[in-house]
């Protein structure tokens, strides 16, 4: 368990200095530490959710990765699981981040469900609803005349 709190810690470390330098070698590094954590733990393990979450954020510059990756986190935490909204958030702000990219209307639905489901089931004044909110705000959908029926009620009038 010291090992894997070692590497995820190195891990995110050096993403951080790869963010700011930019430097190739710090993001290849970071990828190393937190591929080697999720090779400690295996399927069952409960640290493994957040190892997939970790590798996820390290690999956002290609997004098919991390989707799947968020995706594979998110079937391991249940519903009630304390973990499991803010990797549905990660999971939507992927979804948004790639239809924003390539114009998949299936990403710009899943990322609509899954902030739905966000704005829900957490409390107006928590970290993830605000965070969730802010992908609605920030989003390309916000610029159009009309957000998504789902939204319009939760958003600020102009």
């Amino acid at each position: 368990m010291r090992e894997l709190q070692l590497l995820t810690d190195a891990g995110h470390c050096i993403l951080g200095r790869y963010h700011r330098t930019q430097d190739k070698k710090d993001l290849d590094q970071s990828l190393a530490h937190f591929k080697r954590s999720l090779d400690l733990c295996p399927i069952d393990h409960p640290c493994r959710p957040a190892a997939l979450v970790n590798l996820a954020i390290a690999k956002f510059t290609d997004l098919d990765v991390p989707i799947s990756l968020f995706q594979d986190a998110l079937e391991l935490r249940p519903t009630g699981h304390p973990d499991r909204l803010s990797t549905q958030l990660h999971l939507a702000i992927a979804f948004l981040s790639r239809f924003t990219e390539r114009g998949f209307q299936t990403d710009a639905d899943a990322a609509e469900e899954m902030l739905i489901e966000v704005l829900d089931s957490c409390h107006i004044r928590s970290y993830v609803y605000r965070s969730a909110m802010v992908a609605i705000k920030t989003h390309p959908w916000h610029h159009l005349k009309e957000a998504p029926r789902a939204f319009q009620g939760r958003l600020p009038c102009r």
